[in-house]
């Protein structure tokens, strides 16, 4: 109406048609009064859509689905609304965002709002975007759009009209679940990976790193998707510690910065003298399988070196490790297990931030409960599994070193119960201890053992 525009275009988006279709068009139906305007199954113009009356400006809401956003190429709309924006991508984002232009209308005008829990596989840029407010720097030059993200929280208790049912069963719902559903908790949400990992528990301020204990530097390989290095001591207990990191990414959530190989081993360089580690000291470094695999030569033809031979030129000598996905998620889950008596077997130091703000972000695979969901930002994981698995955390109970008699004085000192013979003991004089070996009995003590259990006893 201010820029005097009729009939307008706007998207209303779900994922796929399914979800649209039950959680909109349903809706839309039924709810909407027809003096505002008519639901169309299939308009010669706009397909399914929503037509305003010429009264409130003949505006068009157009439903459609993400499943294949690339079709939508050439369209243009005056304002695009996304319902559950964490169900998709970053890149889904931006291809929308390039579609959002109007005749008559100033771009800055056009508008794109997002309704959406936390948790799924665009829950790590979501965030990022619109709770911390961390904006990659295409975001602030030339033009800085910090300003234009508005983040308004919707929480249960806003509701004047839910009744005491519904909050009855947000009580009995897991915890993840209650913070997710009722607090709008963005670090705590449905589906997520690792709810073992916590900031208080994991995640240390920086301590010197020991002379003597080993080093290990791990590499999962990126380029259009960021690649991650991460560097780690060991303790004499096997504990790990993550006190130092290389992200390559460009500020964007799960957007690498397309580096050589040249340029990463070069960066590796620099990386390890800036944190005072020493040419001399030996590190363990650990890569996944694709880095020994010969790349395309596109200039010469044939098959050019492989990661691997790069880095080994620059005197950075790779080890491959173990690519098995089923074992690496127990691997990690076990360093990351939290026990009533013991620090985790893995610490984070506290400038290896983006350890601390990717590994919440992770979801489990929707088709696949015994693995993450593989399209999320998962390559700092899948870099410190390979440590998690060159130095696995033992999932047995250690074997007790007492013999028998010694393990029963224990027993009995921490309130076991005493045998018929035992009790009988109590009674009779030391020399039965004798009597009693003499004539066989299945019950065999040694001396010290005699002595031992009458003083316990």
């Amino acid at each position: 109406q201010i820029h005097g525009i009729k009939n307008a275009v706007g998207m209303l988006a779900c994922e796929d048609y399914p979800s649209l279709k039950d959680r909109q068009l349903q809706k839309i139906a039924t709810e909407i009064p027809g003096w505002f305007g008519k639901m169309h199954s299939d308009h010669r113009d706009y397909g399914r859509s929503f037509l305003l009356h010429d009264d409130w400006g003949g505006g068009v809401n157009a439903f459609r689905n993400l499943d294949d956003p690339s079709k939508y190429a050439s369209a243009e709309f005056a304002f695009i609304l996304v319902d559950e924006l964490t169900k998709n991508t970053y890149d889904v984002f931006t291809f929308l965002r390039s579609r959002l232009r109007w005749p008559g209308l100033p771009d800055i005008e056009t508008q794109f709002i997002g309704a959406t829990n936390p948790g799924s596989i665009g829950h790590g840029w979501v965030k990022q975007l619109w709770i911390d407010r961390s904006f990659p720097e295409e975001w602030v030059k030339p033009t800085d759009y910090r300003s234009q993200f508005a983040y308004v929280p919707s929480k249960a208790d806003d509701n004047p009209y839910l009744d005491e049912n519904y909050w009855n069963t947000l009580s009995t719902l897991p915890e993840n679940l209650r913070k997710a559903f009722r607090d709008g908790d963005w670090n705590i949400f449905v589906n997520q990976a690792f709810t073992e990992f916590s900031t208080t528990t994991h995640v240390i301020e920086p301590i010197p790193v020991p002379a003597q204990a080993p080093i290990i530097m791990t590499f999962d390989w990126g380029f259009g998707a960021p690649f991650s290095l991460q560097w780690f001591w060991v303790d004499s207990d096997n504990r790990l510690y993550l006190f130092h990191e290389w992200y390559g990414w460009n500020g964007t959530a799960n957007q690498g910065l397309r580096l050589s190989d040249t340029d990463i081993a070069d960066g590796i360089i620099n990386h390890e003298k800036m944190i005072g580690l020493d040419k001399s000291r030996y590190i363990l470094r650990l890569a996944g399988h694709d880095c020994f695999q010969k790349k395309p030569d596109y200039q010469g033809g044939g098959q050019g070196p492989s990661t691997a031979e790069t880095f080994s030129d620059k005197g950075l000598h790779l080890v491959i490790g173990k690519p098995d996905r089923k074992l690496k998620i127990r691997a990690f889950r076990e360093r990351i297990r939290i026990t009533e008596n013991e620090k985790p077997k893995l610490l984070i130091y506290s400038n290896c931030v983006q350890f601390i703000r990717t590994i919440p972000n992770l979801v489990m695979d929707k088709n696949n409960i015994e693995d993450i969901d593989t399209t999320g930002e998962d390559h700092i994981y899948d870099s410190c599994c390979l440590v998690c698995q060159a130095r696995p955390v033992s999932m047995e109970q250690p074997k007790s070193h007492l013999n028998s008699h010694e393990a029963r004085i224990l027993a009995l000192e921490q309130g076991s119960q005493l045998s018929e013979f035992e009790q009988q003991m109590l009674h009779e004089p030391f020399s039965m201890f004798e009597q009693e070996d003499e004539i066989g009995n299945a019950m065999h003590y040694e001396d010290g053992y005699k002595s031992d259990l009458r003083s316990t006893i």
